[in-house]
This record gives structure tokens, C-alpha cells and sequence, in this order.
């Protein structure tokens, strides 16, 4: 019974399509609100820590027969590299690094704590020297093309 008032209903209707002109503008009404979503001017990635040598300590795996004559932090952030050599010269730190990427570059290079703040800028070969620091707990920031990579808590005694 209710299928047969349905089909005599359908094929009664006279109803007439909406303009083709009509059921594009009620599309693009839903097209306009999903808009992409718009780029931070500057993204914050925070580094790992892969790899800490210490000085006057083998290092497992490491081929040469030589023992470090400074620490080396190794760090990773997404497919960047950021490569930390600490040596202490006479009650002050130096600091000389490296930022090991092929895809941007970076320039400016920051470590800083709550009580000084020390800056350098990258060469081209991503090379960076921060020298005579003073021993603490610091924070090192990279700048890079659209992003920013943080390091925290590095411990230089």
C-alpha cells in the first residue's frame, strides 16, 4: 500500500529542476568557508638529544683510537642535525657547532639562560662559535627559513 501511493506520487510530480545557475552558487556558498589554514610566520621545533661524548671517555662504536678532547652533543630536529662541541679553556666554555641540513638555512644562533644571552650567526657552511661562556644551564635557539629550533636544558659545567 504505501509503495503504491509513493510510485503514483512520482509519477504525478510536476516539479521543475532549479537553474543549473542556482545549485552552483548554493555549492560555492559551502566552498567559501573551508579556507586553508594560514602559516605561523615562524614554527618551533624542539631538538633531541641523540648522542652526548664526553671528554676522556671511548665512545662505543667509534672507530678512531683517539679519545675526545671536548664534548660532543648530537642533536636532531625533524631532517636537521645540530652538532655541539663544548671544550672548557681555562674556566670559560666554547662552544662550536655545526647545523648539518641540506633542505634550508639558518643564521641566526642563540644561547641564552635567565641571566645573559649570547648570540652568533651561522656561515655558510652552517658553521656557528659561541665563546667564552660562562658555566650554567642554558637554552639554544636556531633560526632557520620558517621555522625555529629550540634546544633545552643544556648543561655546561
Amino acid at each position: 500500500m504505501q509503495i503504491e501511493k509513493i510510485i503514483k506520487l512520482m509519477q504525478t510530480d510536476d516539479s521543475v529542476d532549479a537553474p543549473s545557475h542556482a545549485i552552483e552558487q548554493a555549492k560555492n556558498i559551502f566552498r567559501g568557508s573551508i579556507r586553508e589554514p594560514k602559516k605561523s610566520i615562524l614554527q618551533r621545533v624542539i631538538a633531541v638529544l641523540q648522542a652526548d661524548l664526553l671528554p676522556d671517555k671511548a665512545a662505543f662504536g667509534e672507530r678512531s683510537a683517539s679519545v675526545l678532547k671536548s664534548r660532543q652533543l648530537l642533536y636532531t630536529a625533524g631532517d636537521t642535525g645540530i652538532d655541539l662541541r663544548v671544550s672548557d679553556a681555562a674556566g670559560r666554555i666554547d662552544i662550536h657547532g655545526q647545523i648539518l641540513s641540506d633542505a634550508e638555512v639558518c643564521g641566526a644562533v642563540r644561547l641564552f639562560n635567565d641571566e645573559r644571552s649570547i648570540e652568533s650567526i651561522a656561515d655558510d657552511l652552517g658553521e656557528f662559535h659561541l665563546l667564552s661562556v660562562a658555566s650554567g644551564k642554558y637554552s639554544l635557539s636556531i633560526t632557520c627559513d620558517d621555522r625555529e629550533i629550540f634546544i633545552e636544558k643544556i648543561d655546561l659545567r
